[in-house]
C-alpha cells in the first residue's frame, strides 16, 4: 500500500515556529460550489434541453446570474477561509489568529497547556482533517482551537512535543 503524501506545514523563519491553515479539504463543499456555478454560468439552459423544454429568456438570464454568484460566492470561501486562519505553534506558545479586516489573536502560552483533544467528524477523518483543542489549567473549556487542520494528530502531537520540551526545560532549571 503506497504512503499518503499530506501538505507539509508551512515553517517560519525561526525554526522552532510551525504554522497551519485550513485544510482545503475540509472546505470541499464550496470547492465544489465553483464548478457548479461554471457549468450553471455557461451553459444556463442545458436542464431545460435535457427535458425537452425551452426556456424563457428571462429565466436563461436569471440562471446565468445565479451561476456566477454560486462560483463566486465558493470562491470567496475558500479564499477567505484559508486566509482568515492561521495557527502557529512556537517553542513557546501556540497562537490562534482569525481574520482579515477584524483580528482576534488568542496567544496561549506552552505552559498553560493542560491537555489536547482531537476532534474529527465522519467527514474528517476520510479527508484527514480535525479540529485540536487546547484546555488550560483551572478551566473545563478550550482555550484555543485549530479547526479543520490537516493531520490533527500530528499537529496534537507537536503542540504535546512542544509542552514536553518546556515541561523538561523548566524541569531542568
Amino acid at each position: 500500500m503506497k504512503k499518503r503524501r499530506w501538505p507539509k506545514p508551512e515553517h517560519s523563519s525561526m525554526s522552532t515556529s510551525i504554522t497551519y491553515r485550513v485544510s482545503h479539504r475540509a472546505l470541499l463543499g464550496y470547492w465544489l460550489l465553483i464548478p457548479v456555478g461554471a457549468a450553471l454560468y455557461a451553459a444556463p439552459d442545458a436542464p431545460f434541453t435535457l427535458a425537452g423544454v425551452t426556456p424563457a429568456a428571462p429565466l436563461t438570464a436569471a440562471l446565468t446570474w445565479a451561476g456566477m454568484g454560486v462560483a463566486a460566492w465558493g470562491l470567496l470561501n475558500v479564499a477567505y477561509q484559508r486566509l482568515a486562519h492561521k495557527y502557529v505553534i512556537e517553542s513557546d506558545r501556540v497562537i490562534e489568529r482569525h481574520g482579515i479586516i477584524a483580528r482576534r489573536v488568542t496567544p496561549l502560552h506552552i505552559h498553560h497547556i493542560r491537555s489536547t483533544e482531537v476532534n474529527q467528524t465522519i467527514m474528517g477523518r476520510l479527508l484527514g482533517y480535525g479540529t485540536v483543542e487546547m484546555s488550560a489549567a483551572g478551566t473545563g473549556t478550550s482555550e484555543a482551537r485549530f479547526d479543520r487542520v490537516s493531520r490533527p494528530m500530528d499537529v496534537m502531537a507537536a503542540i504535546d512535543g512542544s509542552v514536553s520540551n518546556k515541561a523538561s526545560t523548566a524541569g531542568g532549571e
